[in-house]
């Protein structure tokens, strides 16, 4: 019978926002028991986006399907705890700024004594050991400073701005993915965890595909793959620069050459680029342009407007992109669905599946990952170290 891929691993998971959780919820969606430990004040992405039954679609995306512990790591007995929960897992994920798990006693240094085959992730803006490894990064800041902003800007000839997707956050916790992995394999073959020290200024450089633009000097780069106006009040993007549009429109739909003999470059390239304009908004129908474009070969996508419908096309029911859950006051929402389909795995999240209160698991989890008694929550109740809502 098939089985989730990572059953039976055991993840501690300290990070909160998006770099990380991402990371984290992937593996419980590949069968981890993920454990996150979330400070008093809660992650804040709670409180983001729209908000029902107390949790955020944002946290609940991220975070549903973990089991949720809440600590103080402040207060009497939490470093301890700690330490006997890093001692029984296989995975353990922070992102906080360098230094801050050393500071309470549950870094690198104090958890590998503990637990010599663990393997941790630290995902943070520029490393542990950079001179910028203190300042605070999130990813609209490594945009900016990787360049990613600017040459936007540039290519849309508009106003600089973060571009809406938490790119930075998102890979790092990708690459993350592909590191623990990495990890687990080494600790098969020798027995030894090790620390990941997982910077994303390096990840968005390391993704980017466009690197070798500003390696080189040659920048920049002709605009490509235009959005067009196109029949029935739509818009459409096709891949593609202008110049191989136009050879394509020209030598195998009839398109005439508008320019005049002689025209310098830029006449020639607005006459041309008004021309295909024309052609295109020349179509009977929207379906009729498609028709025309994959009969050339052309590879276009249709420009949605953001919000519920894009989740109405064709293929996503098809793929299982969402999947509908119940909060904890039995609403139905929707989410994400993990996006990995395997010939004999599982994967994924069912309709059972949802996001857990702080502290939810606070008597369940230690029961099953250290065994505690009840007396032995109790005092750690008493004493601050935890906390349920």
């Amino acid at each position: 019978m098939a089985d989730f891929p990572l059953a039976g691993l055991k993840v501690l998971d300290f990070s909160r926002v998006v770099a990380g959780p991402y990371a984290t919820r992937m593996l419980s969606d590949l069968g981890a028991d993920v454990l996150k430990v979330e400070p008093p004040e809660g992650d804040v992405t709670r409180k983001l986006a729209k908000r029902e039954s107390g949790v955020s679609g944002n946290y609940l995306q991220l975070n549903i399907g973990k089991r949720n512990i809440c600590v103080d790591l402040k207060a009497d007995g939490a470093r301890e705890l700690i330490h006997s929960l890093a001692a029984e897992a296989d995975i353990v994920v922070e992102n906080f700024r360098p230094g801050v798990m050393d500071k309470f006693g549950v870094g690198w240094a104090e958890l590998s004594k503990v637990n010599p085959r663990l393997v941790m992730l630290s995902i943070s803006g520029y490393g542990q050991t950079s001179p910028e490894r203190g300042r605070a990064a999130y990813a609209p800041v490594l945009h900016a400073e990787s360049g990613l902003i600017a040459r936007q800007a540039e290519m849309s000839g508009g106003h600089p701005t973060d571009i809406q997707f938490a790119m930075a956050d998102s890979y790092s916790s990708l690459h993350g993915i592909i590191a623990i992995l990495s990890a687990l394999r080494v600790l098969d073959q020798t027995g030894e965890g090790q620390h990941i020290d997982l910077a994303m200024l390096n990840v968005l450089h390391s993704a980017d595909d466009y690197a070798h633009f500003a390696l080189d000097d040659i920048w920049p780069k002709a605009p490509e793959t235009l959005v067009w106006e196109a029949p029935g009040n739509r818009q459409i993007l096709i891949t593609g620069d202008m110049k191989w549009l136009w050879i394509m429109f020209s030598t195998k739909d009839g398109l005439d050459d508008p320019t005049p003999e002689g025209a310098d470059i830029p006449t020639k390239v607005r006459l041309r680029k008004e021309a295909m304009e024309q052609h295109i908004m020349a179509h009977d129908s929207f379906d009729a342009l498609t028709a025309t474009l994959d009969r050339l070969n052309l590879a276009w996508g249709e420009v949605h407007p953001f919000g519920p419908d894009i989740y109405e096309q064709t293929s996503i029911e098809a793929l299982g992109t969402i999947v509908d859950v119940t909060d904890d006051d039995g609403n139905a929402r929707r989410t994400v669905q993990s996006p990995y389909r395997f010939s004999k795995s599982k994967s994924g999240i069912d309709s059972s599946a949802r996001t857990a209160k702080r502290g939810e698991h606070n008597v369940a989890a230690l029961q099953d990952w250290l065994d505690m008694d009840e007396s032995e929550i109790s005092a750690l109740a008493e004493s601050k170290a935890l906390i349920s809502e």
